[in-house]
């Protein structure tokens, strides 16, 4: 089955390379007949991709480990979810999921939009990126290597993959990326085929927001399995690889707000375009940095020879994609912004932030590349650098979340402005105060509490407007209600937007409250001994062992947990010792609540069952989960398809 699912990418390969001369050609002499081949190599794509996927799953399923892929990553103990999950667990089959969803979203696109000549050329750029992914499988990464000698058994997948969340984190990060691919080709070939306006842009935004959507669940499907197995006390560390991931979400929220201006009110055009490109790329730099060993990260694939491919395919696009730009840099020239006091200019600034943040993260990412460079020695920036700088730029676009719905479009009567500001100000900084003086003295947390309440008023003061806006003609309270969810069916994308937004603010106290109001404390306690942190005591009852499960020994702490004396239960943070990989990992014990987490994790332990423990207590940390649920409900609701839509065929 090894050499049939090869000769399968191989086949794909010479596929999409035709299917790509055949539409490009045919558009070029106006040839129908070879657009439709073309059209046809599309389906083959997606078939035979399918093939290859399913040949490497069924060799997971069946242990065939004469598969080098399949020996690396599985074994015969491994449960059978794991077995499916274990396809994506390694570059190889990671990029072949990749192809796969690719195949499937141009095929989606291609029976969406089957004719036009923006659309032809669209389907011309999905497909050659298709041929540089096949390209991968078929010399530096082949996932049907054979082994050369029989094995019994496979090595095992990584203990930490064990976890649902890694389940479903990686798939939703690949949808993300595969799907930016979309916005990207209807982009570049608006400008080839000079279309600056058009249906196109809100099939674009479509596509953007499905996802960004995913890219965003597999965001935080990731920090919670950091939070929930790496024992690190977080969620997030800046790891290279974690910033892979958050790159194109910072830039796809740039690009997706660029595309609701440019629709609105004709502005952003090259904004637009540049952050088409932009996010795409950092998709593909996201890769890069995940599998070409150049940065060291827990989570990258180690040294491989395929960063070659992924660097020259970086350069090539985004050269041909800058002329395309400036080529048509006239064509796509938006309307001027008239006032500093507006939504135009609001919206051009959040992207300034946006973008000033995506240019942190990467310096902050590459410069231990930078430093070997230049002193041949990598040096690595910690959590700190990126904290320091994170705090004041969120604190910044906290506050044009609260700003922007009282501006109004094009410019905003002054006097009028400060009327509607003032009563938020006030009592953003009275909560902000009773926080300081009643909770704690925390000036940095103090601050960006006072832009949460400021975000939060500001936006649920508008859809308090929305709701109560049947009241002033005196409607019933039923009248009301189907007129408001009549006013919601009608214009998804702001109402999406405002509910995502209060998604935003609520991630933000979150993140506040678990950075500035941390408390933690590290001790070795010996049986019978207590530690306290604040109100919170752990005394150790000593430790348990626990070999039910076979390849593994478990051995816990026995903790008891009260909270200001009053006893709350037990708590067992683990060490697990996982014979097939000679590995040890912990698994913390957490107990969340609405105020805050206690999170403890046994770092050792003694013959004389003395425990070295590590308590934090994590304030508001699960407002972070709850915020995220809010922000993909909005983001679902905008992405949400309204029940008549103009197609894009209609661009001719």
């Amino acid at each position: 089955m090894a050499k049939l699912g090869e000769l399968t990418i191989w086949l794909s390969l010479a596929v999409a390379v035709t299917a790509t001369a055949l539409l490009l050609y045919g558009l070029k002499t106006k040839n129908s007949r070879m657009v439709k081949t073309g059209h046809t190599g599309i389906w083959a794509l997606f078939i035979l991709s399918s093939v290859a996927s399913f040949i490497l799953l069924r060799a997971f399923l069946v242990n065939d480990f004469s598969i080098l892929y399949v020996f690396g990553y599985s074994s015969r103990d491994l449960p059978l979810l794991y077995k499916i999950t274990a396809f994506w667990g390694g570059q190889e089959g990671s990029l072949l999921f990749w192809q796969l969803l690719l195949s499937l979203f141009t095929l989606i696109f291609l029976l969406a939009n089957r004719k036009g000549k923006l659309t032809q050329y669209a389907l011309s750029i999905l497909v050659a990126n298709q041929a540089f992914f096949l390209l991968l499988l078929a010399l530096p990464a082949n996932p049907f290597e054979v082994a050369p000698m029989v094995l019994s058994d496979g090595s095992g997948l990584n203990p930490l993959l064990l976890h649902l969340q890694m389940v479903f984190h990686p798939p939703t990060l690949f949808i993300g990326y595969a799907a930016f691919s979309i916005p990207f080709a209807l982009t570049a070939a608006a400008l080839i085929t000079n279309q600056p306006d058009g249906p196109w842009v809100s099939r674009c935004r479509r596509w953007a927001l499905f996802a960004w959507l995913f890219l965003g669940i597999g965001i935080f499907l990731g920090s919670l399995w950091a939070y929930d197995e790496l024992a690190f006390g977080g969620y997030w560390a800046w790891d290279p690889v974690e910033n892979a991931s958050l790159l194109p979400w910072l830039t796809g929220t740039a690009f997706l707000h660029s595309l609701a201006v440019y629709k609105k009110r004709k502005m952003f055009k090259i904004w637009a375009s540049v952050l088409s490109l932009t996010t795409f790329l950092m998709c593909i730099l996201g890769t890069f940095i995940t599998r070409s060993g150049i940065i060291e990260s827990v989570h990258a694939f180690g040294q491989s020879s395929i960063a070659a491919y992924f660097f020259w395919f970086m350069i090539i696009f985004t050269l041909g994609y800058i002329f395309l730009i400036l080529y048509r840099r006239e064509s796509f020239k938006g309307n001027e912004i008239q006032s500093l006091i507006s939504k135009d200019y609001g919206f051009y600034l959040n992207n300034m932030i946006l973008l000033f943040f995506t240019a942190i993260v990467i310096i902050g990412t590459f410069y231990p590349v930078i430093t070997e460079l230049l002193i041949n020695n990598q040096i690595s920036l910690g959590p700190s650098f990126y904290n320091k700088l994170a705090s004041p730029l969120g604190y910044i676009y906290l506050f044009f979340i609260g700003i922007c719905p009282l501006l109004g479009w094009k410019t905003t009567d002054t006097s009028r402005f400060i009327k509607k500001i003032t009563v938020p100000l006030i009592l953003s900084l009275v909560g902000a105060l009773a926080i300081f003086f009643f909770w704690d003295k925390n000036l940095w947390g103090s601050i960006g509490f006072f832009f949460c309440i400021f975000a939060g008023i500001t936006t649920f003061e508008t859809l308090y407007k929305d709701v109560t806006a049947g009241k002033k003609h005196g409607l019933p309270a039923g009248r009301q209600v189907r007129n408001l969810w009549h006013k919601i069916k009608a214009n998804r994308a702001r109402y999406g937007g405002m509910i995502s937004h209060i998604g935003i603010i609520i991630i933000f106290v979150g993140l506040i409250g678990s950075t500035f109001y941390l408390a933690e404390s590290e001790v070795t306690l010996k049986k019978g001994e207590s530690l306290k942190v604040k109100d919170v005591t752990v005394k150790n009852g000593g430790l348990f062992v626990d070999n039910s499960e076979p390849l593994k020994e478990i051995i816990g702490a026995n903790l008891a947990l009260s909270v200001d004396g009053k006893y709350k239960g037990e708590l067992t943070p683990r060490m697990i010792y996982h014979f097939k990989q000679d590995t040890w990992t912990s698994k913390v014990h957490i107990e969340s609540g609405v105020v805050r987490d206690i999170f403890v994790i046994l770092a050792s332990y003694g013959q004389d069952e003395s425990v070295r423990i590590q308590v934090k207590l994590n304030p508001l940390l699960s407002w972070i989960w709850t915020g995220a649920i809010i922000l993909f409900a909005g983001t679902t609701l905008a992405f949400w398809p309204d029940k008549f839509r103009t197609r894009l065929s209609e661009v001719k």
